[in-house]
């Protein structure tokens, strides 16, 4: 039986949120940046999933994914990415790209298939662990990671590097990107309004 539910806007960002939050877990889970201790079982969506309980990690999350609750509200995202990285050098890119995201009815509310939502989400963080199971070649203790946002107004960008210096969480405008290695397709969110590519950039040399 297919499940669905008439949403606020403020119920679809939450929707978004929350499967970012356990999508960035599930990836540093996945790649081993931090040892398994750090990590708990969880279930979402009747699904096995790792949430770390390392406090300074999940605050670092906490308040990259309050920015981008601000940003949802506002329609002005393109793109979520966390950058890994060794020794200060990103190797891998974990993109959300943002095709669309919301429409409401004249009611304000939009109809969500939640079942298949829940799916797709599950197919997702299924997909990080399958693929991305695995300790990154190299230096593991030399490895970290970041956050990038791609916004759909550059002016924008300047505003949010301006607004954060007043707080501890700090955006600035990022250098120019590399072009990478290879880019490596995840799987897609697609089911009304969401429409979020899920893919990875590798930044690595061939050899290593």
């Amino acid at each position: 039986m297919s499940l669905s539910a008439n949403c606020t806007r403020d119920e679809c960002i939450k929707f978004v949120v929350d499967f970012l939050e356990v999508s960035l877990h599930q990836i540093l889970w996945a790649r081993k940046l931090y040892p398994n201790e750090i990590f708990k079982q969880t279930q979402m969506f009747n699904t096995l999933t790792y949430k770390s309980i390392h406090p300074e990690v999940n605050s670092y999350i906490d308040n990259a994914l309050s920015t981008i609750k601000t940003l949802l509200s506002s329609d002005f995202i393109e793109k979520f990415v966390m950058v890994i990285k060794d020794n200060g050098k990103p190797i891998e890119r974990f993109v959300f790209s943002f095709h669309s995201y919301y429409k409401s009815t004249p009611s304000g509310k939009v109809m969500l298939n939640v079942t298949e939502i829940r799916q797709q989400a599950r197919a997702i963080w299924l997909t990080m662990m399958q693929r991305f199971g695995s300790e990154i070649q190299g230096n593991r203790g030399g490895c970290t990671f970041a956050f990038e946002i791609h916004t759909r107004n550059e002016t924008y960008d300047k505003i949010l590097e301006r607004q954060s210096k007043t707080e501890d969480f700090h955006w600035v405008v990022a250098d120019k990107i590399m072009n990478p290695n290879s880019v490596i397709p995840c799987r897609k969110l697609d089911s009304h309004p969401f429409c979020i590519d899920v893919y990875t950039e590798d930044y690595r040399d061939d050899d290593s």
